[in-house]
């Protein structure tokens, strides 16, 4: 963020933009921080189950849970990024509920993506999603 603070998640479904809500245990939310001993990581697991990982909508950026860690890359505020820890994300030990600290929104200076490079042909993992349609 703007404010310094080095903040990201994993997702291990990947993005298709399908319009879905998708289920991971093993997705999670981490943050460095320059704490007294240099650089400290926290990861912070999935609760509640595997429901809600990610929403991965074709509209918008990414999103962990309904409103864990959301990048939403809206037109009118491209860098804005939001966080509500606890009930699809843990909270911090502290109690603090937000990947930013006391902030829950900020400004984004940096985003980075990185994924899989697959040859043609070659399986790719977690490819599970389904397009699907309601009439």
């Amino acid at each position: 963020s703007r404010l310094g603070v080095v903040a990201g998640g994993y997702n291990p479904k990947g993005w298709v933009g399908y319009g879905e809500a998708r289920g991971s245990i093993a997705a999670f939310l981490y943050t460095f921080d320059g704490g007294p001993d240099g650089n400290t990581l926290t990861k912070l697991r999935k609760v509640g189950g595997p429901g809600l990982a990610q929403m991965d909508m074709p509209e918008s950026g990414p999103s962990f849970g309904a409103d864990s860690l959301v990048i939403p890359l809206s037109e009118d505020n491209p860098k804005l990024a939001r966080s509500k820890l606890g009930s699809y994300y843990e909270r911090f030990e502290d109690g603090t509920n937000s990947i930013f600290g006391k902030d829950a929104s900020v400004q984004l200076r940096d985003l980075k993506v990185y994924h899989g490079v697959y040859e043609e042909g070659e399986y790719i993992p977690f490819t599970d999603a389904e397009p699907f349609a309601l009439s």
